[in-house]
């Protein structure tokens, strides 16, 4: 297998490309006989970049990239089509029900082989639904370079990163100010630094996640999957507090104690926070347990191996 690994670096990627895009791209380009190609924009000062490209695309007998929910961007499209007769593969981290039909019908046109999906949901009502196409799941990863643990002190109580679930965050809120807790909370954008927010997660005794369902049902329709936030907080060393997905896919990759579950109405969670601090001994040993499996099975380290065996032993 001559492998192709397609990436939009230099294409002005979306805003959390920098913890998923070059932590899988760079390993699965890294084995012997595969090469990172990245396309830059359309310019005349581009030309050389541009030669170095349909080089690199028309001698391989394999490609792969990372899109979105219906297509890559489209200077990789362009590229893609530069070699027609190869193998297409590419993992889609974002399909959620309401844009289903542009996957399916992305990955059918297409002939994408296989098309890796993030979400276990998705994977299935693709399968059933596009008989002809070729789907397997492939969970997300997490970036082990950057969340991991670190010598500092866990000295802010809980952290939110991102997107937030409003009933828990009042619960939490209410909780920390009546105790003189530290809560922080970056929405997005403030922080642009991955490894400053690695750090901020290590430095927290509770790392805050929720499915995104619960915040933005008109996005993920009835998906409620397994999100990268997970793994990021439990590669960092610190304990899950919220609300676990209804896709299935936690019980099956991690253990269930590594996250302290509260409602999503946020009702309990006082009461189950006094509970865990009382067995923070306990709580600890679920957290190492859980990172020990994180940074074996789900970096993306391991999973540019999955999708470079697969694509080269089937």
């Amino acid at each position: 297998m001559r492998l192709a690994v397609l990436s939009n670096h230099l294409l002005n990627p979306w805003i959390n490309w920098s913890t998923l895009g070059p932590p899988l791209l760079r390993p699965l380009s890294s084995f012997e006989d595969s090469e990172l190609v990245a396309p830059p924009p359309l310019k005349f000062s581009h030309c050389r970049m541009w030669r170095e490209v349909v080089h690199a695309v028309r001698k391989a007998d394999t490609l792969f990239w990372i899109q979105g929910a219906g297509r890559p961007e489209n200077l990789l499209t362009f590229s893609v089509l530069i070699n027609p007769t190869a193998r297409r593969s590419a993992f889609v981290f974002d399909a959620f029900e309401p844009v289903l039909y542009k996957v399916g019908i992305a990955a059918t046109i297409g002939k994408l082989d296989p098309c890796f999906v993030a979400f276990r949901e998705a994977y299935e009502l693709l399968r059933s639904r596009y008989p002809h196409a070729r789907f397997e799941w492939l969970p997300f990863g997490v970036d082990t370079d950057t969340f991991r643990a670190q010598a500092v002190e866990k000295n802010i109580f809980a952290y939110w990163m991102g997107r937030r679930h409003e009933p828990v965050h009042e619960a939490l809120l209410r909780y920390c100010n009546e105790r003189g807790l530290e809560y922080r909370i970056t929405t997005g954008g403030e922080i642009a630094d991955p490894k400053e927010l690695a750090q901020l997660v290590a430095r927290s005794k509770y790392f805050v996640v929720t499915p995104p369902n619960l915040d933005n049902p008109t996005r993920t329709g009835r998906f409620s999957p397994l999100t990268m936030r997970y793994f990021e907080g439990i590669a960092a060393g610190t304990r899950l507090l919220g609300v676990v997905p209804q896709s299935g896919e936690f019980e099956q990759l991690l253990p269930r104690d590594a996250i302290l579950e509260v409602g999503s109405d946020g009702r309990d969670l006082a009461e189950r926070l006094d509970f865990d601090q009382r067995r923070w001994t306990e709580a600890s040993t679920c957290v190492a347990r859980a990172q020990e499996i994180v940074l074996a099975e789900h970096s993306w380290r391991r999973r540019a191996e999955q999708i470079y065996l697969r694509l080269r032993d089937g």
